[in-house]
């Protein structure tokens, strides 16, 4: 049984430490299929960066993660075992959470099957009734021996590395652009 003081520490290094590292690997390069296959790690050939916000004690980060030629970003809030993965995007145009919800939809249920629940809305801008943001809340729940048990942090860890990367893949396919900065949004 974790004390209070060593779950906290393991939540820290989840958020701040495996997760900053693993985004770092939502995009990367395959290798060709018209060259010899030659042995090559993710680390070789990864090109996403990420920025991180985060107040040391806090159960929650935000990263914005840069890859595909866009930027998401993301909020990854861990209660012990309780995950909630929330990615906002600006409003512009027309969009807004119905028609987000509808141009990922295939993407929802690709992701459904791996455990997550989800949830979209329309969030106003802070400080600026004129624009809003577009979230999507993902929330999951680990093994109750969650910050105990490597395959889970390996599991879900690797899972929010991909729903990221082909939330970000369905939403340049549809046209929708992620960036906050872009938009002039204050992130």
């Amino acid at each position: 049984m974790l004390t209070i003081a060593e779950a906290q520490r393991r939540t820290e290094e989840f958020l701040t430490g495996q997760m900053l590292d693993a985004l770092r690997k939502v995009e990367y390069q395959l290798p060709s299929f018209d060259t010899a296959p030659e042995p090559v790690t993710i680390e070789e050939v990864a090109r996403s960066t990420v920025e991180i916000r985060h107040v040391r004690g806090a159960s929650d980060a935000t990263f914005l993660v840069q890859a595909f030629g866009d930027e998401l970003l993301m909020q990854l809030q861990l209660n012990v075992h309780r995950l909630v993965v929330v990615y906002r995007c600006p409003a512009l145009d027309a969009l807004d959470a119905s028609t987000m919800a509808v141009h990922l939809e295939r993407w929802r249920i690709g992701a459904e099957h791996a455990g997550w629940k989800f949830g979209w809305r329309d969030a106003p801008l802070v400080g600026d009734s004129g624009r809003r943001w577009v979230e999507t809340y993902c929330y999951a729940f680990g093994a109750p021996d969650f910050l105990e048990n490597e395959p889970q942090q390996l599991y879900w860890r690797t899972d929010i590395i991909q729903m990221t990367r082909y939330y970000m893949l369905e939403a340049a396919r549809c046209g929708i652009r992620l960036s906050p900065r872009d938009a002039k949004y204050p992130i």
